[in-house]
């Protein structure tokens, strides 16, 4: 007991709980810092999760445990010398507080805590084309842009000057940017729609084209005959077998009315007799 107490005393704690943020995302890898002294020298380093101090790493008498704790087994790499530990292939599960105590070869000790965030990455927005027309200087096309992904904010970019973009919102469309771009027809335009959050951002290209007043090539117009000779057929066809059905139906009540007509004269010479 005398010996704990005196090695207790023997070391000098310095005590720094900071509270840090880190952001991981889901199934990559992510470094926790120690944020300890670079001129240390470590002789110990113990990181543990939850109020109960459950350690998941440790390093202690030149030894290295990173299998501690099954849900973490194969997923830890500890930096002996700064005290960093890196978790990899993150889970949701990873999502939590984590702690490190570091006691270097003087017997000085520091205490850091770190909040890892794990999250999904930016997903690329969606553009949909709402209406496309052309005009006698140009073309006029909307375009709506939506992602995947939460808390996102939108914004355009044009590769030309000779683009016009007029904001506008709609309240039946699913939260996103909608806006109406006028540009000049020949002239080869991209929009990209770029969606950004917190420090990360995507986007995604398209490259309009005026479609009202092109020339129907021979293969549409092939298309449109085959169709309007298809609807044509349907069309007469339906029309045959109704007349069909009420022929049958015709020659089927003209039969019954005759079998009665011809029943009357037996039963008006029994009446008769």
């Amino acid at each position: 007991m005398r010996q704990q107490i005196l090695h207790i005393l023997l070391i000098q704690v310095i005590l720094v709980e900071s509270l840090e943020g880190a952001t991981g995302y889901l199934g990559e890898n992510v470094t926790l810092p120690s944020n300890g002294n670079s001129s240390w020298r470590l002789s110990k380093i113990k990181w543990s999760i939850f109020l109960n101090s459950t350690w998941i790493a440790t390093y202690q008498d030149g030894k290295e445990n990173t299998n501690r704790l099954p849900r973490y087994k194969g997923r830890l790499s500890l930096n002996v010398s700064t005290g960093d530990l890196t978790i990899h292939n993150l889970t949701e599960d990873d999502a939590m507080e984590y702690t490190v105590d570091l006691i270097n070869t003087e017997k000085k000790s520091i205490v850091n805590k770190i909040k890892l965030e794990v999250t999904q990455h930016l997903q690329k927005p969606t553009i949909k084309t709402l209406f496309n027309s052309s005009a006698e200087e140009g073309c006029w096309i909307g375009l709506h842009c939506i992602s995947a992904s939460e808390d996102v904010v939108f914004s355009w970019h044009v590769n030309s000057s000779n683009v016009t973009i007029f904001n506008m919102s709609h309240p039946q469309v699913k939260p996103g940017l909608h806006s109406t771009f006028f540009y000049k027809k020949q002239i080869p335009v991209q929009i990209t729609c770029i969606s950004s959050r917190n420090k990360e951002n995507t986007s995604r290209v398209v490259t309009p084209e005026c479609n009202d007043g092109k020339p129907q090539t021979q293969h549409q117009v092939q298309c449109r005959l085959r169709c309007g000779l298809c609807v044509f057929l349907g069309i007469f066809l339906g029309v045959v077998a109704v007349v069909i059905i009420y022929l049958c139906k015709g020659e089927r009540k003209t039969s019954f009315f005759l079998g009665k007509f011809s029943r009357l004269p037996s039963l008006f010479q029994r009446n008769l007799s």
